[in-house]
């Protein structure tokens, strides 16, 4: 190894990379990816520049992150591979600024500390989700920020210092997660420097006002934007703390031990924080001597160990986010801590071998097994992610207690038409959790497509218990309702539909089809002026109840044909309503 050049070596762990991930950017969008991409409206705004920077209309304060992905929309829309490849071109760009840091620092086995993180498996949710390029992006912006700042105290030049800045608010703008960078930058220089640190010292306050400004700003978007709530949020400091600590240790567990990786890891769901003291104890006892112990230890050990915690400290549960909704632990949560836990592991091998020259004897061997041994299991891993229905068949597989792997296999049933296998997948979800509205109301489309109605009335019923506000589901009854044939209580639910929803069209189409059955064309022509444009399928349904009508009551045909040409002249003389004005016309030609 120490025979290859740096391009070399930079080939090299672009090479790990690509040969884990490369396989996986044809893939589609999953989970979060839709609502960041795909059905992003944001993104196809023209101003949507402006929007990210100077408003709050996205759901979270990450203005550049949204920008770089507004940029790749402008250039690929809606395909994915654009948006994988981008991901695994910053992964593998962020591998080698790790390898750079830890060469400035002189750290052992600097190399292979990149090459780990480029392979570890807990970074696979990270490269297997577009979304994720909140990680990525940030992560590169950070790396860069650390370095400028350690070339500016090496040389002194103080464009090296305005880059550091500059870099360390693009990283707070693409995700918040790198705020306590200068957190772990204080610890670094207040190590063995004393008093000696305080010009580097000085000049972290910047940074610090940044990292301030930018998590108040999280919080408040957390808090208000997207209601970020969770168990934790009923927790005092000191509970919260608690939690801290045991999700500390289940984190460093997997990046120690990388198997059985999922997204939503059994007893971690919200429901089921428990928070106890000792995990905490041993993380303060641990961090203490760190501080108390480095030279023994090491420095590059405890400063490995003390960044880790610290980059882990804001997603460890102290402040509430969205995500805890459904699980109080993620994998994609440690990708800017890890290389920390790296620095830490490599040392640790490089200062045993120093004492046993047996496991010197072959200084890449140990690293080449253990590079191999992660990429092996982080290619498994990333094979659960080939499409949603196997990598939510293996969530609740690994954790049959996760109620959104549960939903959201439902959802993956009901978009391929496999209805009884969606229903008992959405039954399950409630099981475990009885009060998300959405899967009572997926669980009574997935019945009414069964033809299961008085079941889907039920549970359209249930998913108005919990949630009164969404239009959706008083529509959605009200179909199932007319398909029942109870006409009169369909009827309630349209209008109460239209309460919540003025501009609701499928709720106006459906009173004005009931209303034109009745005879009551003036009542209908009220909601005809309120649901236009209609869609072809809405015209069609339209057209049909206009040709039933006339035959059901012929002396309304004038008021009827007043009707339908205003229906035509509404939606663009749409054919299936021109042929049923057409219709009208020749039937009154021909009348005696």
């Amino acid at each position: 190894m120490s025979q290859w050049s740096d391009r070399t070596k930079t080939l090299v762990l672009f090479a790990l990379a690509f040969l884990i991930y490369g396989f996986g950017i044809g893939r589609g969008f999953d989970f979060d990816d839709f609502v960041y991409i795909s059905k992003n409206p944001l993104l196809r705004r023209p101003d949507a520049i402006h929007t990210f920077w100077f408003t709050s209309e996205a759901f979270n304060y990450y203005p550049l992150f949204w920008t770089l992905l507004r940029g790749q929309w402008l250039l690929w829309g809606d395909h994915p591979l654009g948006y994988h490849l981008v991901n695994l071109i910053m992964h593998s760009v962020n591998a080698v600024l790790v390898w750079r840091i830890a060469r400035v620092w002189k750290l052992p086995g600097a190399w292979w500390i990149a090459a780990l993180f480029a392979v570890h498996p807990v970074n696979v949710q990270t490269l297997a989700w577009a979304a994720e390029q909140k990680n990525t992006w940030s992560f590169f912006f950070m790396a860069l920020a650390l370095l400028a700042f350690l070339q500016h105290t090496q040389d002194g030049r103080w464009s090296k210092y305005a880059l550091a800045l500059l870099w360390f608010a693009a990283a707070l703008a693409c995700k918040t997660s790198t705020v306590f960078l200068p957190v772990f930058l204080t610890i670094f220089y207040l190590f063995g420097r004393g008093k000696a640190a305080l010009p580097q010292l000085l000049r972290l306050v910047p940074m610090y006002a940044l990292g301030f400004a930018a998590g108040v700003t999280t919080v408040w978007f957390e808090k208000h934007r997207v209601a970020a709530k969770s168990l934790l949020g009923t927790f005092s400091l000191w509970q919260r703390l608690e939690v801290a600590g045991g999700t500390f240790w289940f984190y460093l567990g997997k990046a120690l031990v990388p198997i059985h990786l999922t997204p939503m890891y059994r007893g971690w769901v919200d429901t089921t924080a428990s928070p106890h003291i000792l995990p905490g104890l041993l993380l303060v006892a641990l961090l203490a001597a760190c501080a108390l112990f480095w030279r023994r230890i090491g420095a590059p050990i405890a400063l490995g160990i003390t960044y880790y915690a610290l980059m882990l400290f804001p997603l460890l549960g102290v402040f509430d986010t969205n995500y805890f909704a459904y699980s109080l632990v993620a994998d994609h949560w440690q990708y800017h801590a890890l290389p920390g836990i790296l620095v830490a592991v490599v040392s640790a091998f490089s200062m045993a071998a120093a004492k046993w020259p047996r496991l010197a004897a072959y200084p890449n061997a140990a690293g080449t097994v253990a590079v191999l041994g992660l990429a092996a299991l982080a290619s498994t891993h990333f094979a659960h992610f080939e499409d949603p229905r196997s990598l939510w068949s293996y969530v609740v597989e690994e954790n049959p207690d996760a109620w959104l792997g549960w939903y959201n296999l439902g959802n993956t049933y009901a978009d391929d038409h496999h209805y009884p296998e969606a229903i008992a997948a959405y039954r399950q979800s409630l099981r475990i959790r009885s009060d998300y509205e959405r899967t009572p109301f997926n669980l009574a489309g997935a019945l009414a497509a069964d033809n299961q109605l008085e079941e889907a009335d039920r549970s359209y019923l249930q998913a108005e218990k919990i949630t009164s506000d969404d239009p959706s589901i008083y529509v959605n009854r009200g179909v199932v309702l007319l398909r029942l044939g109870r006409e009169d209580d369909a009827a309630a639910e349209f209008q109460h539909c239209l309460q919540l929803d003025p501009a609701k069209i499928s709720a106006h189409v459906n009173l004005i089809i009931i209303l034109l059955k009745r005879g009551k064309i003036d009542e209908a022509a009220k909601h005809l002026e309120m649901a236009h444009p209609l869609g072809e399928a809405n015209a069609h349904r339209v057209a049909n109840a206009i040709t039933a009508a006339a035959q059901q009551a012929p002396a309304s045909k004038p008021a009827l044909k007043h009707f339908t040409e205003r229906a035509c002249e509404l939606n663009g003389n749409q054919v299936d309503l021109r042929a049923a004005l057409t219709g009208l016309e020749t039937k009154a030609s021909v009348s005696p």
